[in-house]
């Protein structure tokens, strides 16, 4: 009997072990803060809320309880938002503290992968630094239309080269979310790099999937891949299917009403739609819009010779998900066969492309 007993205590001991391992409780202090609630964001791919949670604050004190099914990235944001609390949670028990509300001043102990956050942020804070100023400074360049000589990839290769040098590159838990801001999703090279040595206890991972899917969605739509055949609709009603279209060259612009660089690839567009005029070549534009209204007025105001389209499914549907469209204006070229060519034209290069592919 008396095995017995300490068999049982030490299976209650195990139970409450794995109960806290699978869940996370988070006591916070925030001193001088005023207000009754946080609002708890998780920065994770395709996160569709704004706001996932909400906790109640008095005194600027908190308890925050819940699980994750992968460590996170969490925005805790206060009522006026003024600022925001960086949170990698895991479940754990973690204690955070604050002073005078200053997010520098936040301190967190209890979570390993806080920690490793942290400590990369100390590692890459002066590159990252460096690469915002190079944002800035090539945004500046492209209003003023003037050639900007530093490149994205440059930046990229730097960030990757660190993530690769980790000691506990291969199972980290933390780098993933790093490699999912870093990378570019088109950057299919960077992708495979760092997927390759990862260890499969990481195919869980919320960040790895993100980065494992833009590789495969990037794959799909490679030069000689065949597109994907949508039917969508104009304005009108009117039907239109990619695969009627063989034997022409197809130029797909996916854009929307509310895209200022969209609005800008009009010029370059009206030029490609004169050079193809009696050519081997067809236009349309895909509408990104949610709201029929949006979309309706848009077409009214652009008054494009070629057809607007689109199923209102916005970056939510099958068709952005198969053309591995994340951001807008991204054009699309298709030949005669069905197969992508290139989705990398723009500006005065579209019309360059273009001009010798009609020759």
């Amino acid at each position: 009997m008396r095995n017995w007993g300490f068999y049982m205590i030490l299976l209650f001991l195990c139970l409450g072990c794995q109960k806290q391992q699978n869940s996370f409780t988070v006591k916070g202090h925030i001193n001088g803060y005023t207000g009754s609630q946080l609002y708890v964001r998780e920065m994770v791919p395709d996160n569709k809320e704004w706001m996932n949670d909400t906790i109640e604050v008095k005194d600027g004190v908190f308890v925050y309880t819940g699980r994750v099914d992968c460590p996170r990235m969490v925005y805790l944001v206060p009522q006026d938002f003024r600022c925001r609390y960086e949170l990698f949670l895991d479940n754990s028990d973690i204690r955070m503290e604050v002073e005078n509300g200053k997010p520098q001043t936040m301190k967190v102990s209890g979570s390993r992968t806080h920690n490793e956050y942290r400590a990369m942020i100390d590692v890459v804070s002066d590159i990252l630094a460096q690469r915002k100023a190079y944002q800035y400074r090539s945004s500046q360049a492209n209003k003023l239309k003037q050639p900007y000589t530093d490149s994205t990839e440059f930046w990229t290769s730097r960030l990757l080269k660190i993530l690769l040098d980790r000691p506990n590159y291969a199972t980290s838990e933390v780098l993933p979310y790093f490699a999912s801001e870093w990378i570019p999703r088109e950057d299919l090279d960077s992708l495979e790099k760092y997927l390759k040595g990862l260890d499969k206890m990481l195919e869980t991972n919320c960040y790895v999937r993100y980065c494992s899917n833009a590789l495969l969605q990037g794959k799909a739509v490679k030069p000689g891949a065949m597109a994907y055949d949508f039917t969508l609709q104009d304005t009108t009603g009117k039907t239109y299917r990619l695969s009627d279209y063989r034997g022409k060259y197809v130029l797909i612009e996916f854009s929307a009403s509310w895209c200022g660089w969209c609005k800008k690839e009009i010029l370059y567009l009206k030029k490609v739609y004169e050079l193809a005029k009696g050519k081997n070549l067809v236009m349309f534009t895909i509408n990104l819009d949610k709201e029929r209204e949006l979309w309706v007025n848009d077409v009214a105001k652009e008054n494009l010779p070629w057809p607007m389209i689109s199923n209102l499914q916005a970056f939510e549907g099958e068709l952005t998900r198969r053309y591995n469209v994340s951001g807008i204006p991204e054009i699309y070229l298709i030949d005669p066969e069905g197969k992508i060519v290139t989705n990398q034209l723009r500006g005065e290069k579209m019309i360059e492309y273009i001009k010798k592919l009609l020759l």
